[in-house]
């Protein structure tokens, strides 16, 4: 009994777990207990492997090229190189549940199948992936390593190749487990002083994950047998390479090298026995790099060796060119970086240790045997740490891993029908009695975790249901009968058919993220991302969305969280506008986010992306022509002080966040009052709803509301009549209710704009266009004066500002300018005639010389107080319980784009929109949501 590990009581420590893994999933909610690392080969129409692109100096891998013009950039954390051209590595985000990471696993397969089907119509040709090893295999040698790796990586890989050849050329599936780290600490601060002694938090782990990568050794032909998947072999007939169908489970596991060199016994006893034999085999040159192929090893989380390496390897070069070491023994760039690695693996080997990898699964399975596999896993290492006595047989010593290698190369040929050597008795046992026993074993555990049912793929394999391996056998020998070659194509139908399961399991996740709880976020984040990609591009294979039909509620206690949790997850988008860092990609992921909210809730909605900015626009069946139409706008400002405001928090009756108040609740509330009218069914209410992606910025651009509303013109003669911008109308911070503003200043902008002659200040004539601009500045003061209301009662008042005067270049004094602006704001309200005041302006500049640009120029506005959908407005507010207030909307808002002017805005309470201090006065939902239901109520009463 391993003295670090107390008596075992299942329902203390499930207790225990649990509440640890919940502690670190609020402590570090990025982290995890469950990854993968997934590869896959890359293959043409014939499936031969990826080579390369290009010619000359543009030539590169195919896996460079994939990953570099292909892969969206949202990617890049998720994918990187493997040994070859032909292959690429996705590795998953840590979670806390199996689930979560298979999950994410398949969303990333999702993503590369998309991808392919991007190079393939690039290329003209279709492309394929494929699992385990390869089926036609190319001449390997050193320059199949891709050129992207730098130097003492590709050395190192390049001496792989020369060692192993086509061996290396397989691509499996990687297990990452690890323990909840509130739970390590606890125990260790809880350890008898005496048996805890003068060791830190470390020494625990060391000895923690050593432990459990020894024991779970013991069960790697489980591991093997249970993802079986790769049956096929390269092979050759009359000189001809051809496939063939072995009677082999796993192909893969046959052909990838485990060399008993590297596999040496106590090897995982013990974490100094770790250190101990892993400095020899370095020493000894028989480990040189990260060739350490057992089926499983201890792992740190944090490795800094491949960027010293890098950054070493990048400056070699350079110093040995300069001279700056003598020359007195051999110093050349290869050579000192064989030294470099040999001592980065030196500092490798003492890193404090993190998790528990399993390197033994085939890819390519059934979504719930993935599941299955690695829920497993993760029970098995729960279990070695929390019961100081199971599977304690297992010694790691000379007869232990004799008899773990030939249980794991029975388990590739024969699977679960293979009978090995029980590894904790050594007696004969069959493999499916063997997985039979560790499934009992952990079905307590499993049972208490709510885990139980994750785990019944196994039991039906025990049961004796045919592996991954043998129903590819099975579908293959149905078509080529006593033959053992596969002809291409059936490898081309097998391909199809992995795609075709692919986007059904993407279908199936996306509509079941609520299964993942507090997790959900992380996949939805990579959703959204996915999401927004394909919805631009139509031949996308994968559309990473559910089956509205199919779609899981989340069951919330009120609207008002309903609306919170939808409106938290708009804000975590970074959709910036009017700044000169615009983030128009994260625009368009907010317009793909609320696009799919409605599109998978059922309500009919389009996209309007003709232009740089995307506007989402969304009716009930019928209603496209709706009378009133809701308004509203999905970009915010530029974050401050940065982007820790894209991540909300509720405190008291406030959330917090850029875009909170402006006004990403207020959409929120739209899109959830729209889903929710849906389902009550039909006579639907006269209203539609138009948000758009670049209200902060003026619009000006597609597709703000203007174009939105020439474009339904065009397109059908619709034009509302009623129009509701829900900018917030309760400024104070407390109202419950905010006003009703039936008045709405407009936005003019224009440049002054002054031409010169470019030359030599001492030698060229001429007006000073500064001059001349600050002249016509004053002219424009006394022309503001007489057409604008400047000074009133109440404030309600036009305003007009001069935004900037342009001449010159600071720091240049010897050169005359050749151009000068002068810009001007004007917020007038619509008592205001602005069509007067903008003929005299035109007149002025025509006066003196300057020239006339108008970038926006929208009046104000002012609803007819008797439009009957206003009447309507006010008494559904009132029947809602509301306090009916008439206001008047400074700032500048959407509803200046209503034709006829017949705009209100009218929206919830916010604070400090565009500052740091932004927030939302969560109390002000509610009444909202029932003032629409209201509103609508009234509108069908007539």
């Amino acid at each position: 009994m391993d003295p670090e590990y107390p008596v075992f009581d299942l329902n203390a420590f499930v207790e225990k777990f649990q509440l640890a893994r919940q502690t670190a999933l609020e402590t570090r909610p990025s982290g995890g207990l469950c990854g993968l690392e997934l590869e896959w080969n890359l293959m043409d129409p014939q499936f031969r492997p990826l080579l390369t692109v290009g010619t000359g100096p543009d030539r590169m891998s195919f896996v460079d090229h994939l990953r570099s013009k292909v892969l969206a950039p949202w990617t890049e954390e998720y994918h990187q190189l493997e040994v070859f051209h032909w292959m690429i590595e996705f590795v998953t985000k840590p979670y806390h549940t199996p689930k979560g990471a298979v999950y994410e696993g398949r969303l990333l397969e999702g993503a590369l199948i998309n991808a392919l089907a991007k190079a393939g119509r690039a290329f003209g040709e279709p492309l394929h992936y494929w699992h385990g090893n390869l089926l036609v295999l190319p001449k390997i040698g050193p320059d199949c390593v891709p050129e992207s790796w730098h130097l003492a990586k590709r050395r190192y890989l390049q001496r792989c190749v020369d060692m192993y050849g086509t061996e290396l050329a397989t691509a499996g599936t990687h297990s990452n487990l690890s323990l909840p780290e509130p739970m390590l600490a606890w125990d260790f601060m809880h350890l008898p002083a005496a048996e805890r002694g003068d060791t830190h938090l470390d020494d625990y782990k060391n000895q923690v994950y050593i432990t459990g990568t020894r024991l779970m050794r013991a069960f790697a032909a489980v591991f093997i047998a249970t993802s079986a998947s790769t049956p096929l072999q390269a092979s050759e007939e009359n000189g001809k390479p051809v496939v063939r169908l072995t009677p082999y489970e796993s192909v893969r596991n046959l052909t990838f090298p485990n060399p008993p060199a590297l596999d040496v016994p106590d090897l995982n006893r013990s974490h100094s026995d770790y250190l101990r034999l892993s400095y020899e085999l370095v020493r000894s040159g028989v480990r040189f790099g990260n060739n350490n192929w057992i089926p499983v090893r201890a792992r740190s989380q944090a490795e800094p060796v491949e960027r010293l390496i890098q950054v070493t390897s990048d400056q070699l070069h350079d110093i040995y060119a300069r001279g700056l070491f003598a020359a007195g023994e051999t110093r050349n760039v290869e050579d000192m970086a064989a030294q470099i690695e040999r001592q980065n693996l030196f500092a490798r080997i003492d890193l404090p240790m993190a998790r528990v990898e399993v390197r033994t699964d085939d890819p390519c399975h059934d979504l719930r045997l993935d599941v299955a596999n690695l829920t497993l896993k993760h029970l098995l290492l729960l279990r070695f740490y929390g019961d100081p006595d199971f599977a304690r047989g297992f010694r790691y010593d000379s007869e232990d891993i004799k008899r773990a290698r030939r249980n794991e190369n029975l388990a590739a040929k024969e699977g679960l029908k293979a009978v090995i050597e029980d590894p904790l008795t050594a007696k004969p046992i069959s493999l499916s009695a063997f997985l039979d026993w560790t499934l009992q074993q952990m079905r307590p555990m499993a049972e208490a975790l709510g885990l139980w049912d994750d785990l019944q793929p196994l039991c039906d394999l025990a049961a004796g249901a045919p592996s991954t391996a043998e129903k590819i056998r099975q579908r293959l020998k149905a078509r080529i009968g006593s033959s053992d070659i596969v002809p291409a194509d059936l490898l081309v139908d097998l391909a199809e058919a992995r795609k075709e399961q692919v986007r059904g399991d993407v279908e199936t996740i996306t509509a079941h993220l609520t299964d993942l709880g507090g997790e959900q976020g992380k996949l939805r984040d990579f959703v959204e991302h996915a999401r927004d990609e394909v919805h631009l591009d139509p031949q996308a294979p994968v559309r990473f969305q559910p089956r509205p039909e199919a779609l899981v509620e989340t069951e919330y206690p009120d609207k008002t969280s309903e609306v919170l949790d939808l409106s938290q997850r708009l804000v975590r988008i970074p959709s910036v506008t009017a700044c000169p860092e615009e983030r128009v990609p994260e625009v368009h992921r907010a317009a793909t986010f609320v696009y799919d909210y409605l599109r998978n809730h059922g309500v009919p909605v389009r996209t309007f992306d003709g232009g740089p900015f995307p506007a989402v626009f969304a009716h009930f069946p019928g209603g496209e022509h709706a009378p009133a139409m809701l308004c509203g706008h999905f970009d915010v400002v530029e974050p401050e002080p940065d982007d820790s405001q894209f991540e909300p928090k509720i405190e008291g009756d406030y959330l917090w966040g850029r875009g909170a108040a402006d006004m990403k609740t207020v959409v929120s509330t739209y899109l959830v009052w729209m889903k929710d009218t849906l389902k009550k069914g039909a006579p639907y209410p006269p209203v539609n709803l138009l948000l758009v992606g670049n209200e902060e910025n003026g619009e000006l651009e597609p597709m703000g509301t203007p174009h939105v509303l020439k474009a339904l013109k065009e397109e059908g003669g619709y034009e509302p009549s009623f129009f509701i911008a829900g900018e917030r109308t309760g400024e104070k911070g407390t109202e419950l209710w905010g006003e009703v503003c039936t008045q709405n200043r407009g936005v003019l902008r224009f440049e002054l704009v002054a031409h010169g002659t470019r030359g030599h200040s001492g030698l060229v004539g001429g007006t000073d266009l500064t001059e001349r601009l600050l002249s016509a500045r004053e002219a424009l003061r006394e022309l503001f004066a007489r057409h604008l209301t400047l000074k009133a009662e109440g404030g309600w008042q036009s305003l007009a500002r001069f935004a900037y005067i342009q001449v010159g270049k600071p720091g240049v004094y010897n050169i005359t300018p050749d151009r000068g602006s002068l810009g001007v704001e004007i917020r007038p309200i619509p008592q205001d005639d602005v069509s007067k005041m903008r003929a005299d302006i035109e007149a002025l500049a025509a006066e003196r010389s300057l020239e006339f640009v108008a970038s926006a120029w929208e009046p104000g506005v002012a609803c007819d107080p008797e439009n009957p959908y206003l009447k309507a407005l006010l008494a559904g507010i009132a029947a809602a319980g509301g306090d009916v207030r008439i206001g008047r909307k400074g700032a500048g808002t959407s509803a200046r784009f209503a034709p006829g002017g017949q705009a209100v805005v009218w929206g919830q309470t916010g604070i400090g929109p565009h500052a740091a201090s932004e927030r939302h006065y969560i109390p002000s939902i509610d009444p909202y949501y029932r003032a629409l239901e209201a509103f609508a109520a009234e509108l069908q009463k007539s």
